[in-house]
């Protein structure tokens, strides 16, 4: 019993010094995804974009972070030193596939965490891991590009997503990942010609 309460005085004392972004980082990867399970995040690009998208919604976290246009989109180095910083520290970690993910530390410290955040973040947090830790890295980037596009200015990659919009549309359209009214934004084209190419699939250009 003497060593859960020290544990769990130490688990506090940690969670304490966290700062909103540390805070976010963790409930990301301990949050639920469809299964009800926690699931890791797909990758580091992943948890940029996921975590730029819980910034636009948590101010304190949007400041700390401080996000700039990169050679991907969205990028915070404030956001890759957190990772560093929590994978020296063996509280998460990084598989042959590039999945990240907790460590039985940090999955004590982030149950913690989640057990005292109120239910609303814990609601964004869950909907924006549900919402593109499936995506395809195309996917991703092009609901990134397109939605916030001030985001894109600097990638490397921009002309490339945006020639391969439509076909990408159309299949986050056939996921359940976006409107039909989203889905022909993303693909650049007006509603009802994006209706009829979802009903015949002709390929777009």
């Amino acid at each position: 019993m003497a060593t859960n309460v020290t544990e769990k005085q130490a688990i506090s004392k940690v969670i304490n010094r966290l700062t909103n972004a540390e805070r976010f980082f963790f409930l990301l990867l301990f949050a639920p995804s469809d299964n009800n399970c926690p699931n890791p995040v797909k990758g580091s690009t992943w948890l940029q974009k996921e975590l730029f998208a819980i910034s636009k919604n948590v101010p304190l976290v949007e400041e700390e972070a401080d996000y700039n246009a990169y050679r991907y989109g969205s990028f915070s180095e404030t956001i890759n030193e957190i990772f560093d910083q929590f994978e020296i520290s063996k509280y998460v970690e990084k598989d042959s596939s590039g999945n990240i993910g907790l460590t039985p530390k940090g999955d004590k410290l982030s149950s913690a965490l989640w057990e005292s955040t109120d239910a609303k973040n814990k609601g964004l947090v869950c909907d924006i891991k549900r919402e593109f830790n499936d995506m395809s890295l195309n996917e991703l980037l092009l609901f990134m590009y397109v939605t916030y596009p001030e985001t894109a200015e600097n990638s490397d990659v921009r002309d490339k997503i945006l020639h391969e919009r439509c076909p990408i549309a159309l299949s986050l359209l056939r996921k359940g990942k976006v409107t039909l009214q989203k889905a022909a934004e993303l693909a650049g084209i007006k509603l009802e010609d994006f209706i009829q190419l979802a009903k015949t699939s002709v390929k777009c250009t």
